[in-house]
């Protein structure tokens, strides 16, 4: 067990609080939910069940995880607004929707004719498996064998859409833990995922937690041009100890 992985944690929990993803767009505004559709966190989740996530929700969070490749999330944003609007989050009318006219409605999250096919697959996959009744949920390998979905995608869906407790490991991820030194970077996907679960406890809420308060902070401070001023890690940062020689 890594206990700077959990000191980490803390840290970043001590400096930006929870940060409520993932964010459901169409219950933005909703009780519990800030206008992008964001958890308040000053109500307990686990005293008003709002891990239950209805099918609608858990599709929505589906779909923005395949949105999101490749593209930040005010382009999902944008394209989900676009699907609310014609009442296309719905596992049906993905099925039955022509794919190029699908294509249309995302096209503001770049990549659409591929997302669309992505899209597609998916909810047929979905669909089959019935794994939109409570308690059903896809394996990761299954999901893998599926046309365009990788391992963070995987992940991302069963983290955020099941609060099945897998770790996300994206970009920001690799850039600030190998800035740190926890990290060499060239580990494989799983070697890292295994960096946090095997020093976590086995928890969704806490993997949904840490994941987004590290992209927080990459965009904060572990930027591709690292802004160190300020930064609560500079005391256990490697590459900030490099930079101040």
């Amino acid at each position: 067990m890594n206990k700077t992985i959990t000191q980490i944690y803390k840290k970043f929990m001590d400096e930006y609080g929870p940060q409520g993803w993932w964010p459901v767009y169409s219950l933005r505004n909703a009780k519990e939910r800030d206008d992008r559709g964001y958890f308040i966190k000053n109500v307990s989740k686990e005293t008003d069940n709002n891990l239950l996530l209805d099918k609608s929700s858990r599709f929505e969070i589906t779909i923005g995880a395949i949105l999101t490749q490749n593209t930040a999330w005010t382009n999902v944003e944008k394209a989900l607004a676009n699907l609310i609007e014609i009442d296309l989050v719905d596992p049906n009318k993905i099925i039955e929707i022509n794919q190029g006219d699908l294509a249309e409605y995302i096209r503001s999250s770049g990549y659409y004719n591929q997302k669309a096919k992505k899209i597609k697959i998916l909810t047929h996959f979905l669909q089959e498996g019935d794994y939109f009744t409570d308690g059903n949920i896809p394996k990761r390998n299954d999901l893998l064998a599926l046309w365009g979905i990788g391992e963070e995608t995987a992940d991302s869906i069963l983290l955020y859409a099941y609060n099945f407790p897998v770790f996300v490991i994206d970009a920001y991820t690799k850039r600030i833990f190998t800035r740190l030194g926890l990290l060499g970077g060239n580990e494989k996907y799983s070697e890292i995922a295994a960096v946090f679960t095997d020093s976590l406890k086995k928890d969704a809420e806490v993997y949904q937690e840490y994941h987004a308060l590290i992209v927080r902070h990459a965009k904060e401070h572990c930027r591709k041009k690292p802004d160190c001023d300020g930064c609560g890690l500079n005391t256990i940062c490697l590459q900030f100890s490099i930079s101040q020689r």
